[in-house]
């Protein structure tokens, strides 16, 4: 007796794997996904550089305002010219009853240029050399005088009870010039009063 097998015949496979066109498409939405993502990495890179630019202007005029706190009332660097209740870097008003004077010292005390290859400065009027690029930020200051009800001002040469600092720093480049100033102040009491 002869045994004859049987072979099955060869099951057609479906699942084959995917074609051109299935592809194709799965490309396409993803390109569009990514192009629809693509604005939003570029505003996240200019509100990191505008926090930068802030967290920076802030820095500075918390380093100026405890190098002013450390100085006697009566140095010329706080100093309030007679007949003036104020002083600031320019004649310009503090605000609604100043009369504020020019004391040289509150003009920007940052450098103009900066070397950024070697960290170097220079407040030269005109540009050193080709690798130097403008100082992003100015600071000033203005010192105003009180009396003892901290409301009314009152005009050098007579007592006053506190002085009021106030340190003000513009960024003059990067994302948003201007338009991240920080403005902190400062009152400076005097010891007996």
């Amino acid at each position: 007796m002869d045994m004859v097998l049987k072979s099955k015949p060869k099951a057609r496979r479906t699942d084959a794997g995917m074609t051109l066109i299935e592809v194709l498409v799965a490309t396409t939405v993803l390109g569009l996904a990514l192009l629809a993502l693509a604005p939003m990495f570029t505003s996240a890179v200019r509100t990191n550089a505008s926090a930068n630019q802030l967290t920076n202007a802030n820095t500075l005029a918390r380093e100026k305002l405890e190098e002013l706190s450390g100085y006697l009332r009566s140095d010329p660097r706080l100093a309030v010219a007679s007949p003036n209740n104020a002083s600031g870097p320019t004649t310009t008003s503090v605000g609604t009853g100043s009369v504020v004077g020019v004391n040289t010292w509150c003009q920007n005390d940052l450098p103009r240029w900066y070397n950024p290859q070697t960290g170097a400065t220079s407040t030269a009027a005109t540009r050193p050399g080709v690798a130097w690029f403008s100082y992003p930020y100015t600071r000033t200051y203005t010192v105003e005088q009180f009396g003892a009800d901290l409301v009314t001002r009152i005009v050098a040469p007579a007592p006053y009870v506190v002085k009021v600092i106030t340190v003000t720093v513009r960024p003059t480049s990067g994302p948003f010039p201007g338009l991240r100033t920080s403005r902190q102040a400062l009152i400076l009491r005097l010891r007996d009063a």
